[in-house]
């Protein structure tokens, strides 16, 4: 196959692997169309006001409870329920918001959106309401208000401008939904829909969320914030009250959409991140105070329904958290019965929307017919507390089905995914070695087979999405089937009796383990490491001291090693970003050192340092002096572009010096990306690869491609677990784009993250692309990479999990996404490192 064709495919081959997870395991849940059940008809309130502190931690309100006098009172003298909310990954604000207010919790399709639009238009409690009064976030409240018709909605949202990162006074936008609240009431021209049954307010506060980024939540500020909003909720309680002259008709429920970990991010399953808090008190709570209160964030939803007598949300997967409503009477379990029925009915219409298209189909038996007999009956039932379980035991036997029937297709999905991998490394091994191989019966076997199951889906009318998969394996046993077939035969079925072939597949099994470990635990990246410092040793000839290159390696080995060990950025909570104006003040020496008797190309070389200074002037007014400027932000993105081009400006035929001209513009644009001690690793890293490359040199001839694409790998797992893990890569911590932006964007604020972290490897690709130069051993370390990349991709397939707690599952899929990223990036990378050593652009005369 010509080799355009072929990267053509590969790539293509590898999104559609990358995407194949989002298919199997985020697919939406949401269905329409179907009927609606009223939770009660005597409702325990006419009103209800949800209040939301963006990023609270549960463990902040309630262990300092002296900071929050109101809401202590309420949980000390009122009747109340108090405990705590569980959130699911991602914990970001657009899911939280989703599940309390309408019960479900959303694929991750949405992040496409930056958490904003609805990729599918879904119900909620204020769809159900008579009218609904929203408060607070341009970014929250409107997101309720699209699709369907919603004139009942009425929302005020100040400026997107307003939520700026790094503004100790965020708490003035909880301050702003108050003053708004207050002057909404002495407006008479909705006096007629504010003393309407079944009305909802809602107030966003944001402020706790911004501070938390912004000064972490063990500072003074972020407890500040909350002390403000516990004076911000009494006040409102008391304007509703007295509007409605303390009718004692309204319900009120206060919680938060996510946590915050100690270092100022959300969106993975740490604890700090899923457990909010949650208190209702008002009409509505009849039994004594409740203060170890633990439900699922969705089930809100149901219950605030409950409160109202509202029809239960159509997409809710929520439970009415009965066993905290006591007393149980006979209205609470007909409410209880509703709740079931309104689950029912969506996996009714994932039954009838599979049963409609699959020509082989068999349906999960509830035995739903006996069970709503009985309850018709309630023959064979000492108590009400007996009805309560059975109606528990059913809802749970509901969600299996929802479960199954939603992940029907899930098995042979996975099936054509794992086929996907092993028929793309053949067609890479095919590469390897273009023989012509002869026909084969059973590839031919193959090709049927695959071609059939494409078919068999187009007549299912599956998504398109799901056809790729078949034909992508199509496309690959068509190219590489026989020669799979004959290579097995020649390498594998000849060799298999003897002892070295076992112990050859043993040796690749711990090389590949080595890349796994890493995503498990950080810290074994340094085994790799010191391996290789061990290689260094047996190669050093004759005195240490006289072979100073090999010398310097070795010692770098052995200080970067001690990366991986260290707390992840941004886990530390003391100030580390003097690491920062070190790293940069240390490469400008070494960068005048290297180039200070080069006369040619100065102006380069004095762009550069001057580049550099104002990285670490800017670095260190934003993140010293809080100092966040827009003339600060204008002078980043300037940084950022000069250094981005810089290299092409300079001459490639003395290919060392623009390599060292590269990783300075890397460095300049990660000063500026960098908080804590990063920017000190991606400094070693660049001496570690300067140093690779003048000892690999010296032996290049006699090195094996394949050993050295070993070595390659593990240093690009290097660069990107040198300072980072799965909670940090997950989390949303804006601190890292403060020298660029602070108002909130989330699309803009993600791509400047991603970039940060895949920048180090870069460095790598630039490196290898420098050492290699054969146009043959390029190709073959390509695809050798390729091949090691899709054996460690198909492995954390096989470690994705579907069961367990929800930090297990997020972290399982989110190994197999950042790999498969990984694959796709380096492609790219790969290119890009030969077109910054190669290419050159002119300044005109």
């Amino acid at each position: 196959m010509e080799t355009k064709r072929f990267i053509i495919l590969i790539l293509l081959s590898h999104l559609v692997l990358f995407y194949s997870i989002f298919d199997v395991y985020f697919t939406s849940p949401i269905n329409h169309g179907m009927p609606v059940h009223r939770s009660t008809q005597s409702p325990r309130a006419k009103r209800l006001v949800l209040f939301v502190a963006d990023g609270l931690r549960a463990d902040k309100l309630f262990q300092q409870l002296n900071n929050t006098p109101y809401l202590n009172s309420i949980i000390q003298n009122r009747t109340s329920l108090s405990g705590i909310s569980h959130t699911r990954v991602p914990t970001e604000s657009r899911p939280g918001h989703v599940a309390i207010i309408s019960g479900f919790y959303e694929d991750v399709s949405a992040v496409t959106r930056g958490w904003k639009e609805n990729p599918v238009e879904f119900d909620s409690i204020f769809n159900r309401s008579t009218y609904t009064f929203g408060f607070g976030s341009p970014d929250i409240v409107p997101m309720f208000k699209r699709g369907q018709s919603y004139e009942h909605f009425y929302i005020e949202c100040y400026g997107a401008d307003n939520e700026e990162f790094g503004n100790e006074r965020a708490h003035e936008l909880d301050l702003w939904v108050e003053r708004q609240f207050e002057k909404f009431l002495l407006n008479n021209t909705l006096k007629n829909e504010l003393h309407k049954d079944k009305i909802i307010f809602f107030f966003h506060l944001i402020g706790i969320d911004t501070n938390g980024h912004s000064y972490k939540p063990w500072s003074n500020i972020y407890m500040k914030n909350i002390h403000i909003v516990d004076g911000i909720i009494q006040r409102l309680e008391n304007l509703i009250e007295n509007y409605y002259k303390y009718d004692q008709k309204t319900t009120y429920v206060f919680t938060s959409d996510h946590g915050m970990t100690d270092w100022g991010s959300h969106g993975a399953g740490d604890d700090t991140e899923t457990l909010t808090p949650l208190i209702i008190w008002g009409s509505g709570i009849r039994s004594s105070r409740h203060t170890d209160v633990h439900i699922e964030q969705a089930d809100l939803c149901p219950l605030m329904s409950y409160f109202l007598g509202l029809d239960y949300s159509i997409n809710s997967v929520g439970r009415l958290p009965i066993d905290y409503l006591l007393p149980v009477d006979e209205d609470l379990l007909q409410a209880y019965l509703q709740n079931a029925r309104q689950l029912l009915e969506q996996v009714h219409k994932q039954y009838d929307l599979l049963k409609q298209r699959l020509l082989f189909f068999k349906s999960y038996d509830l035995n739903e017919e006996k069970f709503f007999k009985r309850m018709e009956t309630v023959e064979g039932y000492m108590n009400l507390y007996q009805i309560r379980d059975d109606i528990k035991d059913f809802m749970h036997r509901v969600a299996l089905a929802s479960h199954y029937y939603h992940t029907y297709r899930r098995f042979l999905l996975s099936i054509l995914i794992i086929v996907g991998f092993l028929t793309s490394i053949c067609t890479i091994l095919y590469q390897l070695n273009p023989m012509k191989p002869l026909s084969s019966s059973i590839a031919l076997l193959c090709k049927i087979i695959s071609i059939l199951i494409f078919i068999l889906l187009i007549i299912e009318q599956s998504p398109w999405t799901h056809l790729l998969y078949p034909a992508l394996v199509c496309i690959h046993i068509w190219l590489s089937a026989n020669f799979a077939i004959n290579w097995i035969r020649q390498k594998v079925f000849s060799q298999i009796k003897y002892i070295s072939f076992w112990l050859n597949l043993f040796m690749i099994g711990i090389f590949l383990q080595t890349y796994i470990l890493p995503f498990f635990y950080r810290w074994t990246m340094s085994i790799g490491v010191f391996l290789l410092f061990i290689d260094a040793i047996r190669r050093w000839q004759g005195s240490l001291l006289h072979d100073r290159r090999r010398l310097a390696y070795g010692i770098l080995l052995l200080i970067i090693l001690i990366f991986p060990f260290l707390p992840t950025v941004g886990t530390i909570k003391i100030t580390l970003s003097w690491c920062t104006v070190l790293s940069g003040i240390i490469t400008l020496i070494l960068h005048y050192l290297y180039f200070k008797s080069d006369s040619q190309q100065l102006y380069i070389y004095y762009i550069q340092r001057i580049c550099l200074i104002l990285a670490i002037i800017d670095n260190y007014f934003v993140h010293n002096l809080s100092i966040r400027s827009p003339l600060i932000h204008i002078l980043s993105w300037i940084l950022l572009i000069i250094s981005c081009f810089l290299p092409f400006f300079s001459l490639s035929i003395y290919r060392l010096k623009r390599l060292i001209i590269i990783f300075t513009s890397i460095l300049t644009i990660y000063i500026l990306l960098s908080t804590q001690y990063e920017s000190l690793f991606v400094l070693f890293l660049c001496l570690l690869m300067l140093t690779w490359i003048i000892t690999y040199e010296q032996q290049q001839q006699q090195e094996n491609i394949r050993l050295f694409t070993f070595q390659s790998l593990l240093f690009i797992f290097l660069a990107f677990f040198g300072t980072g893990n799965f909670a940090s890569i997950n989390s949303f911590d804006p601190s890292i784009v403060y020298c660029f932006l602070t108002i909130f964007n989330p699309f803009l604020m993600g791509f400047v993250i991603i970039f940060k972290y895949i920048l180090p490897i870069l460095i790598v690709t630039c490196a290898t692309a420098y050492i290699i130069k054969n146009p043959d051993m390029i190709k073959n370390f390509r695809l050798y990479t390729l091949i090691i990349c899709d054996l460690l991709a198909l492995e954390l397939f096989f470690f994705i999990k579907t069961e367990g707690s929800w930090l297990d599952i997020g972290e399982s899929i989110s190994r197999y996404v950042i790999l498969m990223a990984m694959i796709v990036i380096l492609i790219a990378f790969h290119f890009l490192a030969s077109l910054l050593l190669k290419k050159e652009l002119y300044l005109p005369k």
